[in-house]
């Protein structure tokens, strides 16, 4: 395991005080960290119930425990395998992830991808605070408050404020507290798991007849690897102070190694949440209280709630740098405060919209139908510019060296568009279901797939003779 470089205190970037910087390029004095940090931020990001939720999903969508085991392992390999590769532009840009669009793209063709990334942030902030609110009206119950609307909203606005209050002090923050949670995380989901084990009848589990054969099975490793997929727009940001020469294979190590570590372990015990449940899950946090004794639901319900906060911070932090990748002529504080309060609208709809397991699937879909493509075509071109970037460009709006033709790249929007149109036409998944993948594949979905190789292949030949020349100039 990698040692720990030396602590370095750099004032722009200091835990528990608010971060200068925003999405402008991280000057070489305020680089600082080693990769180590990703490897511990992305074990606490994703030590989290609703990652539990999505390891339990695959019995829910059919599969016997060995192949839903195989799907975890395989779809989360393949996965944070990209979350990895996405981490990897951070030290050399010196910016945010979804701002190396602009390379690809053109300054203005990159809006199209900006934007889309910034809603499905928004999303994410969202839905998971549905899961964090049920679980901290659960916790106020238990302590003798009665449930009522108020309650509800309560919760919902302390659970925001939490958020919110780290997303604000920033990258140096968002990776200590995410060590230190981890380690509770980790604890609490080992006690859930012993305590449920008892519940689980092996014997129903291995005689049960499971549908759907290949096809369900793909359509679960599908869903396994969205969960990953969906962080790859927000995986530079934590990658970025790091010291522009730092090995980008290590980066890629510590990003994913990370990440696979958090999501087999929690959806693991997802498989055995489903199993104990008779494969029938129906309410996420209702469903809790039919295995675990009063004891314990108490810390687990706080658990449910700390790990959905911790999950949510980067996705509130990665939101507003997304709002200053617009342009909009905000700071980065004052981007915050506007994506709270528009999520905040949006999630009295989302905690009110009753069918929180529907609503969290359609969610996965739709990440896989746009992040695949845009997450190929932005690796690919890194690759072959020799990952060489000019900061300053980046930053320069109607000139410089990105921004092409009328400020668009035409290379990167087709590949984008051949690449959603490759993923709608494989897909079978809540959001859209193809009519060829349900009449000739028996309906499994390769929507990932397809839109990652379709997107990637074509933005290399279309752009392989100019990025490759400049890679070796």
């Amino acid at each position: 395991m990698e040692q720990p470089a030396p602590q370095i205190v750099v004032a722009a970037d200091e835990p528990w005080s608010i971060e200068l910087h925003a999405v402008d390029p991280i000057p070489a004095a305020d680089r600082h960290g080693s990769p180590i940090e990703l490897f511990r931020l992305w074990i606490g990001a994703n030590v989290n119930y609703v990652v539990l939720i999505t390891g339990a999903l695959t019995i829910v969508q059919g599969l016997s425990p060995w192949g839903s085991v195989a799907a975890i392992l395989i779809g989360n390999l393949l996965g944070c395998a990209v979350v990895g590769l996405a981490s990897i532009m951070g030290p050399k840009t010196g910016t945010a992830g979804i701002i190396s669009s602009r390379t690809s793209f053109g300054q203005l063709g990159a809006v199209l991808p900006i934007f889309i990334s910034t809603l499905a942030a928004i999303g994410w902030f969202s839905i998971n605070s549905v899961i964090a609110t049920e679980g901290l009206v659960k916790v106020m119950n238990m302590l003798g408050l009665p449930a009522s609307t108020l309650l509800s909203g309560v919760a919902l606005l302390l659970v925001l404020a939490a958020e919110i209050l780290v997303a604000i002090y920033g990258h140096a923050t968002i990776i200590a507290a995410e060590k230190f949670v981890s380690l509770a995380l980790v604890a609490l989901f080992l006690g859930f798991v012993i305590v449920i084990l008892p519940h689980i009848d092996w014997g129903a589990a291995a005689a049960a007849k499971h549908q759907g054969g290949l096809a369900a099975w793909l359509l679960a490793t599908g869903l396994i690897f969205s969960y990953p997929l969906s962080w790859t727009n927000f995986a530079s940001d934590y990658s970025r102070y790091l010291p522009e020469s730092t090995d980008w294979r290590r980066i890629a190590w510590a990003a994913g190694g990370g990440q696979f570590v958090a999501l087999v372990f929690c959806e693991s015990i997802g498989v055995a949440f489903a199993l104990a449940l008779g494969g029938a899950l129906t309410d996420p946090v209702g469903d809790l209280p039919k295995l675990l004794p009063d004891w314990y639901l108490l810390p687990f319900l706080l658990a449910v709630v700390l790990g959905s906060v911790a999950t949510n911070v980067p996705n509130g932090y990665t939101a507003a740098l997304g709002l200053l990748a617009l342009r909009l002529p905000i700071g980065r504080v004052a981007s915050i405060l506007l994506i709270a309060a528009v999520t905040l609208a949006f999630r009295v709809v989302t905690l009110y919209y009753g069918h929180a397991i529907d609503l969290y699937e359609r969610w996965l879909g739709y990440v896989l139908i746009w992040t695949g493509p845009w997450i190929s075509i932005v690796v690919v071109d890194h690759f072959m510019r020799g990952a060489r970037y000019s900061g300053q460009d980046l930053m320069r709006w109607g000139g410089g060296s990105y921004w092409y033709r009328g400020g668009i790249r035409w290379q990167g929007l087709v590949a984008f568009v051949a690449g959603l149109a490759a993923s709608l036409l494989f897909s079978n998944s809540d959001l859209y279901a193809s009519p060829w993948m349900i009449g000739t594949f028996g309906g499994t979905d390769l929507s990932f797939e397809a839109g990652i190789l379709v997107s990637g292949s074509l933005y290399f030949v279309l752009t392989r003779a100019k990025l490759i020349g400049r890679a070796s100039a």
